[in-house]
This record gives structure tokens, sequence and C-alpha cells, in this order.
């Protein structure tokens, strides 16, 4: 084999190795993106549960109300991963939006928005979830 050769070769190989190692990296960087994002859903259903669990009773009396926007002030959590090894805390923040769809049969929208960023990054990702709710029977 002549020098040429050996040094084209090694280029070939070296390219095949620094697309393996991007392809690598890019499959982490989206695992733990998907991780994250799984976490800051649960998150926003816990808080929808909250928001299920609040006394709303029409037929009372006197009628009890706590489901109103001003008891869901914004939270700050933590997303918790349990195999997370780098020690690197995401922290996000839940929003409760509670608008009046209906007087007659009463119905409440409850919207959950979860904010957080990935690695600190300014780019803000939202995870959403809505329900609409009754009063207690």
């Amino acid at each position: 084999m002549t020098l040429v050769e050996v040094a084209i070769a090694m280029g070939v190989a070296g390219l095949a190795i620094a697309g393996v190692v991007n392809g690598y990296i890019f499959c982490t960087q989206s695992a733990a993106k998907s991780a994250l994002s799984l976490a800051a859903g649960a998150r926003a259903i816990e808080r929808l549960e909250q928001t299920r669990a609040a006394s709303w009773q029409n037929a009372s009396s006197p009628p009890v109300d706590q489901l109103v926007a001003s008891n869901f002030p914004p939270e700050v959590v933590t997303l918790d991963l349990p195999a997370s090894a780098s020690g690197i805390i995401t922290y996000a923040t839940n929003y409760i939006q509670i608008s009046q769809i209906s007087t007659n049969p009463p119905l409440r929208r409850i919207h959950v928005d979860c904010v957080w960023s990935f690695r600190g990054s300014a780019t803000l990702i939202t995870n959403t979830i809505e329900t609409c709710r009754a009063p207690d029977s």
C-alpha cells in the first residue's frame, strides 16, 4: 500500500467514527429530552389532580367553591429523573387556568401548563394538559 492509500483510508475511517460519535450524542440527548418531557407531563397531571381534589359543591348550603385560580398559584417543581447520574436538576413551573364553560349545567375548563427548558437553554418547552370538571355531587 502506498502512503496515499493509507491517508485516504484513515480519512474515511475518521469520518465514519465521527458519524457514529455524533449519532450517539444525538441519541443520548434525545433520550434525556424525552425523559424530561415525560416527567413534565407527570407533573402537569399531578397538578391537574390537585384541582380535581378541590371542593366545588353547588348543592350544599352554603355553596362551596374552592376551584378558583387564586387557590392554585404558579408552582415551581423539579423534574425528577431516577437514573440521572449527571446531577443536573431541571426545574419546571406549573401554571393553571380555570375558566367557566357553562353555568347550566355548571362546567369549568382546567388548563395546566408545565413550562421547562432543556439543559438551561433559552428555548422553553411546554407540556399541556386540559380537562373539564363539573361540581361534586
